[in-house]
């Protein structure tokens, strides 16, 4: 999520006059042209923890390499948690408060972040190399009997933020559009701060609450790059090294 934001701030920016060339650069820096994942890993007497620090948009040959290496995981035993949070479209009000949150409209029709940024650049920036939407769990050859979705839903998260920060007060400009569109309110932006532990801390917690109650002995966590840094820390904390 965090730096999905940063690729709509860079949006913004290309729309202003922005070159190919930086372009290029900030989707380098931000890794979306890595044709590998690196892993990481911690254990403790009892689990071996592997990351898969993921890029929601990739190359093919950085998809490729997660599944090479997803496969000789599965091959020695490991059990995968996997990332999405789900929202429900009838809830319209949880959806709303959501974008109000963000700024992100809902994906239509399960459309990934590539959809967002085509739709966005339409042709005006030549890609270094081709991007890709993050392939689903089933077509990395995950399923029931050896993954699990461990994220939060959409409606926990608002039910968090507005439990510690206060409710989110929706108004008559958040109604303008259907929820697939930014509306046109134009409120004060959260703070950076709050939308961290609401869309990193938050969730990380239930992955390590999961983690620690689980009998798998052998875990991989495939989780956007930006989870990493918050569920090493606190493992450390727990005795893992």
């Amino acid at each position: 999520m965090k730096k999905f934001k940063i690729l709509i701030c860079l949006t913004v920016f290309i729309l202003f006059g922005c070159t190919t060339f930086k372009v290029n650069l900030a989707f380098k820096l931000l890794g979306l042209y890595d044709d590998n994942i690196k892993l990481s890993k911690v254990t403790n007497d009892e689990k071996e923890v592997i990351f898969f620090p993921m890029h929601h948009l990739g190359t093919k040959l950085f998809y490729d390499d997660v599944k090479g290496k997803i496969d000789s995981l599965k091959n020695i035993g490991y059990f995968f948690y996997t990332e999405e949070v789900k929202g429900n479209k009838k809830d319209s009000i949880t959806v709303r408060k959501s974008i109000k949150l963000t700024g992100i409209p809902y994906a239509k029709n399960n459309a990934g972040y590539k959809h967002f940024f085509d739709s966005i650049y339409n042709g005006k920036v030549k890609f270094k190399k081709e991007i890709f939407d993050q392939p689903t769990p089933a077509k990395f050859g995950l399923d029931e009997s050896n993954s699990m979705n461990v994220d939060v839903t959409l409606k926990e998260m608002i039910d968090y933020y507005e439990s510690k920060y206060g409710e989110i007060k929706l108004e008559p400009c958040d109604f303008e559009k259907s929820f697939y569109e930014k509306p046109n309110c134009k409120s004060k932006p959260v703070e950076k701060k709050v939308k961290d532990d609401v869309y990193l801390n938050f969730r990380n917690k239930n992955i390590i609450n999961t983690l620690l109650n689980d009998n798998h002995k052998k875990v991989a966590i495939i989780y956007g790059a930006d989870h990493f840094k918050g569920i090493r820390e606190e493992l450390l904390k727990r005795g893992f090294k």
